[in-house]
């Protein structure tokens, strides 16, 4: 799963890393322990950012970048899963390379979610493409987000680190590298803006996907948590259950 950050790192600066958070309405940065919090002037929503809504996103980094001081830094990055989108690709037999596996799942994501032709390009999709399975998990970031993002980046001479989804981020900071794992499990976080399942067994994820969040559905977990296990031909009762949380540090909220 680790290699569904868009990972931008190269050499390591000297001092800390700075860890930036991008919620649907506010923006949290991390200077080692010192949290700065920005909101945002007009929220992001689910899909492609308006013009109103970068320009919004824009400030509010640019505001953030000018409370940290002068250096270089790197910066990693944690976007809220409503932000992004999150699927199973299904895989075809013959694929021989890469940009033919990234073509198939840019064509099943205009499929799962209606999009134009025109829009597919407006997306950055990364897949972890493992061998002898029969689906991919992969995730989809607006490159208006990662644009904003390096441009910030430039402008402050930093390097551009990880960029993950808190689901991808927390269950990357799980003990023990859950990897291999023979038994069915089933990982869930539920924060403010989402609640993403994704369902495992051994190294093959059967399930992957993003809803709104439990008050907006007005569901339990245990309900939702069923509902995706039936979808995938499975019983709660044979999975185990990881709940993954964030924040990841105690200064976000």
């Amino acid at each position: 799963m680790s290699r569904l950050a868009i990972d931008r790192l190269g050499l390591p600066w000297r001092q800390p890393p700075l860890q930036l958070d991008i919620g649907r309405d506010r923006l949290l940065l991390l200077d080692g322990k010192t949290p700065t919090r920005q909101k945002l002037a007009a929220p992001l929503h689910p899909g492609l950012p308006d013009d109103e809504a970068s320009a919004a996103l824009r400030s509010a980094l640019a505001a953030l970048g000018e409370s940290v001081p002068a250096g270089r830094r790197t910066l990693h990055v944690s976007v809220s899963d409503a932000l992004a989108r999150n699927w199973i690709v299904e895989r075809l037999p013959g694929l021989a390379s890469l940009p033919e596996i990234e073509s198939l799942a840019l064509d099943q994501m205009q499929q799962l979610y209606g999009d134009r032709p025109a829009d597919a390009g407006q997306w950055a999709v990364r897949l972890d493409a493992e061998p002898f399975v029969s689906g991919w998990p992969a995730i989809a970031i607006p490159q208006a987000l990662l644009d904003s993002l390096s441009e910030i980046a430039a402008q402050h001479d930093w390097q551009l680190g990880k960029i993950q989804t808190r689901f991808v981020a927390s269950f990357n900071a799980l003990p023990g590298r859950p990897f291999g794992r023979s038994a069915i499990a089933v990982y869930a976080q539920a924060t403010r803006d989402a609640l993403t399942i994704g369902i495992r067994r051994a190294n093959e994820w059967l399930a992957l996907r993003t809803h709104p969040p439990l008050q907006l559905l007005g569901a339990e977990l245990p309900v939702m948590l069923r509902r995706d296990c039936t979808a995938a031909g499975l019983r709660l009762e044979e999975c185990r259950i990881h709940t993954l949380h964030w924040p990841l540090h105690k200064a976000a909220r």
